[in-house]
């Protein structure tokens, strides 16, 4: 995998920024937690564990932005919380009178969050499989765990941990759903959109245009297609170079663009060719829009006059034809108007 490939993978993957996210959130509540702990006066454990989290939470966030320290930066992440985090935190906590079974159920929906690889799936399993044992335990063994001696103070730190997990939770799910919607919208654009021009492409033209020929002909209004050619291109890419053509053809499209309707619609048919959708434009209207663009399109042409570089256009209204007569139509008239 190259750099850039890793770079990519960094961006795209939901987990990696869950994780990344989980470890700042972490290292801000291991710092509050050792604090509580040291007010409330709890066993010198309970703040050197927090604080030693905190550590950890800052060489995992260090380690996760280089990709080749990424996967153990997880792998780490996963068996400290997992078969050191649990018991230790249970053990020297009043078991299940204390917060434990919240935290342990946000750790494990966390765990199950950040995962990539099937088999990692067992660190949240083994949670899963701990805390029945550690409920056992707390029966067998009564003299390992501590009690609260204040039952203000019992409900004031479930309170606190159960606000925590809960809140991670609800963040966890909003973050993906976000996260998701934002590649979806990723994803449709890729479907649409031509890559270089950054207008619509043929597929989605072709669907358009079959959607507006039965709009126009339910409310009895036309809507007119214009077909667009570029002259001589070819001499671009055979004198200038690829590079250069690709110039020329986001020009036009940024033309277009900007000097079209909100709701024309523009696209790359293929190549060198473009269309532009009129909705709700007769043929006479579509004519005096495209004479408006003819001068854009003669000052963008300048620069290549010695190549012969030029645009050309035909129109066809709608009317009660199929698409691929208008298509045609409009094709026709541009073939026309190159013979002028």
């Amino acid at each position: 995998m190259n750099q850039d490939e890793r770079a990519f993978f960094l961006n795209s993957d939901i987990r990696y920024h869950l994780f990344r996210a989980y470890i700042v959130i972490s290292s801000i509540l291991a710092i509050a937690f050792s604090i509580i702990h040291l007010i409330n006066r709890r066993p010198p454990v309970n703040y050197i564990t927090s604080l030693a989290a905190f550590a950890l939470c800052v060489f995992w966030f260090l380690m996760s932005t280089n990709y080749k320290h990424y996967g153990f930066a997880r792998i780490s992440f996963l068996f400290v919380f997992s078969l050191i985090w649990l018991p230790l935190g249970y053990l020297t906590s009043p078991g299940s009178y204390s917060a434990m079974p919240y935290l342990v159920i946000m750790a494990a929906f966390i765990l199950s969050v950040v995962v990539r690889n099937t088999w990692e799936y067992l660190f949240p399993v083994l949670m899963i499989i701990e805390m029945p044992v550690l409920f056992h335990l707390e029966i067998w063994y009564p003299g390992l765990f501590m009690t609260y001696s204040d039952p203000l103070y019992r409900i004031n730190d479930l309170t606190m941990n159960f606000t925590v997990a809960i809140s991670a939770i609800v963040f966890t799910v909003i973050f993906m759903m976000n996260k998701y919607n934002h590649i979806n919208l990723l994803l449709y654009d890729l479907s649409v959109l031509d890559d270089l021009t950054g207008l619509y492409n043929k597929r989605y033209l072709m669907k358009f245009i079959e959607m507006e020929k039965n709009r126009s002909e339910r409310h009895g209004r036309h809507f007119s297609l214009v077909f667009i050619d570029l002259d001589n291109f070819k001499k671009i890419n055979d004198v200038m170079g690829h590079l250069a053509g690709d110039r020329v053809l986001k020009g036009l499209s940024d033309i277009l663009l900007e000097n079209t309707r909100s709701y024309d619609i523009t696209a790359r048919y293929g190549g060198d060719e473009f269309i532009i959708i009129f909705p709700e434009t007769d043929q006479a209207e579509a004519k005096v829009r495209m004479k408006e663009l003819d001068r854009i399109f003669r000052n963008f042409t300048e620069q290549y006059n010695n190549l012969g570089l030029s645009v050309s256009w035909g129109i066809a209204e709608s009317g009660d034809k199929t698409v691929d007569e208008i298509l045609s139509l409009a094709d026709r008239n541009l073939y026309n108007k190159k013979k002028r």
